[in-house]
């Protein structure tokens, strides 16, 4: 009689990348951490776009590439990311990677502000306070620093009172009607 011969051992578990020094998510190396980002990212994973665009925008563990920023930023700000709809409008407002377009500034900035990035609702108030890809207008201007000071940016304070310096008493009380 044949006895049966053992099942084939199984193949040892892949270690995992060594935890940080208080336990927890595992740490990666750059390169595995890129290669991770660049997977998710081509899958389509807004958050992964973003962060790879931002890696790329500031020249963080890869080659400073405004084109590859811009690339990244556009996927993630397609589907709707506020962070990259903001990285994105910059790019447009300095002419990173991208033709300098104010106007494409300012409607990702307005996007990107609509969800309540207070950045974005800063910047959209510059822009309507020096009338670069929006009409000038105080009192828009004046509401979108309100919004973004609510949002805790204090700078957007120094903003919203330079600007309230600049308007008819009228203008400034319709902004503080619109702020309120």
């Amino acid at each position: 009689m044949n006895t049966p011969s053992p099942p084939p051992a199984a193949p040892a578990p892949t270690p995992l990348p060594q935890s940080g020094a208080q336990g927890g998510a595992p740490v990666l190396s750059d390169e595995s951490y890129y290669t991770a980002l660049i997977t998710l990212a081509d899958w389509g994973d807004a958050k992964a776009q973003h962060n790879l665009g931002a890696l790329f925008l500031e020249g963080v563990e890869v080659q400073q590439d405004y084109a590859e920023a811009f690339k990244w930023h556009s996927l993630a700000a397609a589907q709707g990311m506020a962070l990259a709809q903001h990285d994105l409008a910059t790019l447009y407002l300095e002419g990173l990677g991208v033709v300098e377009d104010p106007d494409l500034a300012a409607f990702w900035f307005e996007k990107a502000a609509q969800q309540g990035d207070s950045k974005a609702q800063n910047n959209l108030g510059i822009l309507y306070a020096t009338g670069q890809g929006r009409p000038l207008d105080l009192v828009q201007a004046y509401q979108w620093f309100s919004r973004a000071a609510a949002g805790g940016l204090w700078d957007a304070l120094d903003n919203r009172e330079m600007a309230a310096q600049e308007m008819t008493a009228e203008q400034l009380t319709a902004a503080r009607q619109l702020s309120a």
